[in-house]
C-alpha cells in the first residue's frame, strides 16, 4: 500500500515529488499527474520535460528500468540554480528513491 503510493509520486527520473520537489502541490501536481507537462519543461522552451519524454519514447517506466541514469538529459536538465554539490545530492537522492522501490 505504502509502496504504491510513493511509486504514483516517483517521477520517471527518480524524484520523490511529494518529499524532492519544492514546487509539488505549490505550482505543479507532480509529473505523473501531468505528464510530464511541469514548469521544467517551460524553462526549457518544451512542452514535456525532456526525461520524462525520453522514458515515453523509449517505452520505458522510468530511468531505472533504462539502466542509463544519470544520463546527459539529466544534466541538460540540471537547475541552473544548484551548486555542484546539491547536484550530485539530487542524483544520489533520486538513484537511492530508485533502489527503494
Amino acid at each position: 500500500m505504502g509502496k504504491g503510493k510513493s511509486m504514483k509520486n516517483l517521477s520517471k527520473c527518480g524524484v520523490n515529488c511529494s518529499t524532492d520537489c519544492k514546487a509539488y502541490k505549490v505550482e505543479c501536481a507532480g509529473c505523473n499527474e501531468l505528464s510530464g507537462k511541469v514548469s521544467l519543461a517551460k524553462f526549457l522552451g518544451k512542452v514535456l520535460c525532456p526525461i520524462y519524454e525520453c522514458s515515453i519514447e523509449a517505452g520505458f517506466a522510468d530511468c531505472k528500468e533504462c539502466g542509463k541514469a544519470p544520463c546527459n538529459l539529466w544534466f541538460s536538465t540540471r537547475d541552473p540554480d544548484s551548486t555542484d554539490e546539491q547536484f550530485k545530492a539530487d542524483i544520489e537522492s533520486r538513484l537511492s528513491n530508485f533502489k527503494n522501490n
